[in-house]
């Protein structure tokens, strides 16, 4: 009788005991992808190794690391196993479903250290033979003990043993189709994957006197051998010599027991390490590369461990893969979601390839198409559903697989008749068009709007507030614009006015919240819309229940969520919490803001007032995303060196508030920000003066007063497009403070034109 018990065998185990089995070989079926680590993943695998052996160091035999969860199933039948000698297949062979990545780059690296244990080796015995005063026999016997430890064990990683043929090590993994484990060959004709084809080179360097073999970084398998190989050159054998990140062999013999690297302790080496000369020809050095190659040996094979489980069949191992949602080709609930929909349309006797379903689920798949990794694929999956999930029914989803699955299906499936679940796949594939093609990719290029805003007479502001929205990382935005741009994509009347009257009216509550509040809650003032509250007298507002979203409702709600008095009150509020810190995005906002068909305010230097209409447009795609404009700068720096107003700095912290800030050109250094007031209004000068006489002057005059003006951040300046936006701050006179009088004032004016702006796209 079948029982729970019986149908998964699942234990853990370390890397070393799970290869070290006795003839097992290890095979990738035909359906399994082609071996694709990348840099990161190669990368992550040495920082943990690295990382591993510090914690070895500081917490003792207490550290280990995890390296997922491996699913095989025994092959029983041996004839599946394509190509194949049959004299040459090993006694038992493991079908991989999953973890093929990590089984074989472990291999790839284990083969590398056996070469780096052996030319280790070769160092120590010239020294050995150079060096006097030592017993010269008994080190040489130990090297070659430890060495020989080492290189048995891993060979037992990359290579599977028969005890037959020639050579009678063959590759431990092989790839269906492609790789055959064979009794003989003088040339490889058998081992063409990429892997399989290395470790059989290796093998045959190593103990048939091949060349070694070469690192083709045409492909991931070379690249990452690449990778390893320096790494093991240039940090870990260096670590004795260089502060590189590695433990050095002293710090490891001195906390990680001398068993662990080379079987028992061996004081008389750890001596000569503690002892020796820097030389690199020294045994000293020599020796400190072999302990430290022999401690990510030691950390590879005894400390990392995987998870086994072997399910008695291919069918529960494939369910089982599923449900963990493993690593290496992770299935995710967006791809798990479609054959659901293919199944009902199907079903209905019409041709998935042409109906309306397919039509819209392709632009969800396209969301994904140019993600090269499983991580990056995950990542979305999450960040999509999570975001979907709220306008659809209020929820908050959990980023689990089988939670994102059966939620899908708990919507389509069972709570949508046959018209609703086609308007729920047009609604998820024109939400994902917009979470895909505007929020993730849209950059205004070439200050070009939206396309489908394209006529429409705000195009270029409510395309300037998208990319402020993206900057501000308000994702929340996300779950009521994308319902609206789908009304523009489906051509509905009105839909493109009503898109940018969302958008203003999304940016305008965020703004007025953030100008004058912390972050706190303001994700919860979406979530109540869209779940409805009893404590408010609120009906949740999801498309489950109505199908279309109201503009005016929305923008009353968020109203009344900003609980605003009047015009007074926040922007006294305002002036004092809009900060550098608090939000940089809206900073740069309301800078361009207050220059926007402003002028100078003759009346009161350093502030501006109402121009006419069109007299400086800076509320402009090109304006947002010029490099002109890029960064928002302090105009009295954050530390005052003394030369700035003391009524700035304590506990108040004036100098940070938007009073003390403006918009410089990108690439402005600290020669510029860290000057005094009569030095920064040289430069300012110089960035608003186009007259090549008066340029001369405001230098000659630089130097008259003993003042140094950096050439480099002048010449950023004066080729700066744009400087509108500074000339009420040249108003002020160089004899004159700036000071936290002037900067308190211009905060006010700054959140007064800023509520004068945005308040009305919420009415």
């Amino acid at each position: 009788m079948l029982t729970i018990d019986n149908a998964f065998n699942t234990e853990n185990s370390s890397v070393f005991s799970y290869y070290q089995r006795p003839g097992v070989g290890f095979y990738i079926p035909l359906y399994q992808r082609e071996y694709s680590w990348d840099q990161d993943n190669i990368e992550q695998l040495l920082e943990d190794i690295s990382k591993g052996i510090e914690g070895l160091i500081e917490n003792g035999d207490d550290e280990i690391r995890f390296l997922g969860t491996i699913i095989t199933v025994t092959e029983t039948d041996k004839s599946k196993v394509q190509p194949q000698d049959t004299r040459a297949l090993p006694s038992s062979i493991e079908k991989v479903i999953d973890g093929q990545q990590r089984l074989s780059t472990i291999s790839l690296i284990s083969a590398l250290l056996y070469h780096h244990i052996s030319v280790v080796k070769e160092k120590i015995l010239k020294a050995i033979k150079k060096s006097d005063n030592i017993d010269k026999q008994d080190i040489e016997d130990q090297v070659n003990e430890i060495c020989d430890y080492w290189q048995q064990r891993l060979k037992e990683v990359f290579s599977v043993d028969l005890k037959r043929g020639t050579p009678q090590l063959k590759p431990k993994i092989i790839r269906g189709s492609k790789d055959k484990w064979v009794m003989n060959e003088e040339h490889n004709h058998s081992y063409n994957s990429h892997v399989s084809k290395y470790l059989f080179e290796f093998i045959e360097h190593f103990f048939r006197g091949g060349s070694f073999p070469k690192f083709d970084r045409d492909f991931n398998a070379g690249k990452n051998l690449n990778t390893v190989n320096n790494w093991l050159n240039r940090i870990v054998s260096q670590a004795h010599t260089d502060d590189n990140g590695f433990c050095s062999s002293i710090d490891i013999l001195e906390s990680i027991k001398q068993e662990n690297i080379w079987q028992y302790e061996r004081d008389n080496l750890a001596d000569i390490i503690k002892e020796g000369l820097p030389e690199k020809t020294s045994i000293a050095t020599s020796l400190s590369i072999l302990v430290q190659t022999l401690a990510v040996c030691h950390y590879l094979l005894d400390r990392c461990c995987f998870t086994i489980i072997q399910p008695i069949s291919d069918d529960w191992a494939f369910d089982m893969f599923q449900s963990l949602n493993a690593t290496g080709t992770p299935l995710t609930a967006i791809e798990t979601f479609k054959p659901l929909v293919v199944n009902v349309v199907e079903l209905k006797k019409e041709d998935f390839k042409k109906s309306i379903e397919n039509k819209y689920y392709t632009k969800i798949e396209s969301a994904f198409e140019d993600l090269k990794t499983a991580a990056q694929k995950s990542k979305l999956t999450n960040e999509l559903l999570t975001s979907f999930a709220l306008p659809v029914e209020g929820k908050k989803l959990a980023s689990h697989f089988s939670t994102q699955r059966k939620w899908l299906d708990e919507i389509y499936n069972k709570r949508l008749d046959d018209d609703g679940k086609k308007e729920f796949i047009k609604f998820f594939g024109n939400y994902t068009e917009f979470y895909n093609e505007i929020w993730n990719d849209y950059t205004g290029k070439n200050n070009l709007p939206l396309t489908k805003l394209e006529g429409a007479a705000d195009a270029d502001l409510v395309s300037m507030l998208i990319l402020f929205l993206k900057e501000s990382n308000h994702k929340m935005a996300i779950t009521i614009l994308a319902p609206f741009y789908g009304d523009v994509i489906e051509g509905k009347e009105n839909s493109v006015s009503n898109f940018g009257t969302a958008v203003k009216a999304i940016s305008a509550f965020y703004i007025l919240w953030r100008a004058s509040r912390s972050n706190s809650g303001l994700d919860d003032v979406y979530r109540t819309f869209f779940k409805g509250s009893t404590k408010l007298d609120l009906a949740p507002h999801t498309w489950l229940d109505l199908k279309k979203f109201d503009l005016n409702e929305i923008k009353s709600y968020f109203l009344n969520a900003l609980n605003l008095s009047d015009k007074a009150s926040w922007t006294d509020k305002a002036s004092l919490q809009l900060t550098y810190e608090s939000s940089r995005s809206i900073c740069k906002f309301a800078l361009l803001n207050a220059a926007h068909e402003t002028i100078a305010d003759a009346a009161q230097p350093g502030l501006f007032k109402k121009a006419t209409t069109g007299s400086s447009n800076y509320l402009r795609l090109e304006k947002w995303s010029s490099k002109d404009l890029e960064t928002v700068e302090h105009i009295a720096p954050v530390n005052s060196n003394d030369t700035w107003s003391e009524t700035l700095y304590g506990n108040d912290a004036f100098y940070n508030l938007i009073g003390n800030l403006t918009l410089l050109p990108s690439g402005i250094n600290t020669s510029a920000s860290n000057k005094g007031w009569k030095e920064k209004l040289l430069y300012y000068k110089h960035m608003s003066e186009k007259d090549l006489d008066k340029l001369t002057e405001l230098t000659n005059k630089a130097i008259a007063e003993g003042i140094s003006l950096a050439s480099s951040t002048l010449e950023i300046l004066k080729n700066s497009n744009f400087s509108d936006h500074i000339q009420h701050i040249l108003t002020i006179d160089d004899t004159k403070e700036w000071n936290a009088e002037i900067v308190l004032a211009r905060s006010k004016r700054i959140t007064e034109f800023l509520w004068d702006r945005v308040y009305g796209w919420l009415k």
